[in-house]
């Protein structure tokens, strides 16, 4: 195996392990109650958890908000679809799917509009899967060769 490809498979781990963790912690917190508080310095470290933006479920309301429970979960799948080696999108078409999240937290911030969960959902799961995209996408640097050159050594 390569570098470039060892160094890539652990980028994949460091991005799926964490993001599929916090987002079964989000899923899962209000199933464990009480013996659940070890999550909640985590899960408060990473968001506001506002009750009234969270994700509500058959069980409880999700311990993050609709926009990060669906950004773990739209990460996880970015990082596992583009870690096929069919699927490599270049790194910077990721970047769009960022958009939505940030017009739509800067259009609260200025105004007194107040997105939907389902809404607050769609752009956390675009940003999750265009996160994914800019660290796992193709960089080529124009005029940059890439791989191994054979040197002629008769000359």
């Amino acid at each position: 195996m390569r570098s470039e490809e060892r160094g890539r498979l652990v980028l994949v781990f460091v991005l799926l392990l964490p993001s599929l963790l916090l987002f079964l912690m989000s899923m899962v917190r209000p199933v464990l109650g009480e013996a659940g508080n070890f999550s909640d310095p985590v899960l408060t470290s990473l968001c506001h958890r506002m009750q009234s933006r969270c994700i509500h479920l058959p069980w409880g309301p999700s311990g993050l908000c609709a926009r990060c429970t669906a950004f773990w979960f739209g990460l996880f799948l970015g990082t596992v679809a583009m870690y096929r080696p069919r699927f490599r999108l270049p790194f910077w078409s990721g970047l769009p799917a960022l958009l939505p999240l940030i017009a739509d937290g800067l259009v609260q911030l200025c105004t007194t509009y107040q997105s939907s969960n389902p809404v607050r959902m769609l752009t956390g799961l675009a940003a999750g899967l265009g996160i994914a995209v800019v660290f796992l996408g193709e960089y080529k640097v124009p005029g940059l060769k890439t791989g191994h050159s054979k040197v002629d050594l008769r000359s």
